[in-house]
């Protein structure tokens, strides 16, 4: 039996076809459908440097956020003035050094520390502090561990214990006198000075 031949006009049909295929693809990669790398030029014909156009102006700092220059109300910074507005009294000069020596016995360093403003009396292994502060005397009490009542110079006051121990006293106008130190010390030092805070 012999096999069948195709005609040889539907083979030639056959490749004719592929190869119009082909050449079809061929030209479509040709004209634009690939991507290109030369640069994008703008209306004019001039090379540009960006894909896409942008107006929105970029500087350096981009992105840092600007801090303001702190403004005092006053002018100028008052952290260490009284919030009443009372000229601050400096506590140094409440107890002389040699009113200090006397109840300490023997050399005194004093300084001046400007958190509060405090005064620091130093002698014999003790040391003192002093400072003159705007809070309710009442609150002070009720924070320590135990409390006792003192007199000195006139006035009513506590022997306080926290961490450490320390006498308070009211000075008048909302403030307190508080000297850090042993208790009888402590009464010692608020004798000297809560006359001069209130004559």
């Amino acid at each position: 039996m012999k096999s069948r031949r195709a005609p040889a006009t539907t083979i030639g049909r056959y490749f004719f076809g592929i190869a119009a295929i082909v050449l079809v693809a061929l030209l479509a990669a040709g004209c634009g459908g690939g991507s290109s790398s030369s640069p994008v030029t703008g209306d004019a014909g001039q090379r540009s440097d960006y894909v896409v156009e942008s107006r929105d102006s970029v500087t350096k700092d981009e992105g840092v956020p600007e801090i303001d220059a702190g403004k005092y109300p006053t002018g100028h910074d008052t952290d260490e003035e009284s919030v009443s507005g009372r000229e601050p009294i400096r506590p140094c000069s409440l107890v002389t050094r040699a009113e200090a020596a006397a109840i300490l016995g023997g050399a005194v360093k004093v300084v001046e520390r400007p958190l509060g403003p405090t005064c620091v009396f130093s002698g014999s292994g003790r040391m003192v502090t002093l400072v003159l502060e705007e809070q309710p005397l009442k609150s002070l009490v009720r924070g320590a561990k135990s409390s006792r009542s003192v007199t000195a110079a006139a006035h009513h006051g506590y022997c306080l214990q926290y961490e450490a121990p320390s006498v308070v006293f009211s000075a008048g106008k909302g403030r307190v006198l508080q000297v850090t130190a042993a208790c009888q010390a402590g009464v010692r030092f608020a004798a000297v000075a809560l006359p001069r805070l209130m004559p």
